[in-house]
C-alpha cells in the first residue's frame, strides 16, 4: 500500500516537472552589448522577471505556455531584425 502511494506521488512529481520543462520558455530578453532584443507572443502566462530599471538592464520575461511567434529587434526599441538561430 505504502509503495503504491510513493510510486504515484513520484509519477505525479515527474509529470509536473516534465510539463514545466516543456512549457517554460524565455520570451523577452537580450538587448545588451549589441545583442538583438527578442519578444514573443505567448499563449499562456507571460511572467516578468525584471523590468526596465537601469540596474537590471532590458526587460526580461518568461512564457509559461506555448510561444506562438518570436520577433527580434536590432536594438531594444529599434527596427525589426533577423532572429539568431
Amino acid at each position: 500500500m505504502r509503495s503504491r502511494v510513493l510510486r504515484n506521488t513520484l509519477l505525479i512529481l515527474a509529470a509536473l516537472a516534465m510539463s514545466g520543462f516543456l512549457l517554460l520558455r524565455e520570451c523577452a530578453s537580450g538587448g545588451a552589448m549589441a545583442a538583438p532584443y527578442t519578444t514573443c507572443n505567448c499563449i499562456g502566462i507571460e511572467w516578468e522577471l525584471y523590468d526596465h530599471r537601469p540596474a537590471d538592464g532590458p526587460r526580461k520575461t518568461i512564457c509559461i505556455g506555448v510561444v506562438e511567434s518570436t520577433t527580434c529587434y536590432r536594438y531594444t526599441d529599434g527596427p525589426i531584425g533577423e532572429c539568431p538561430r
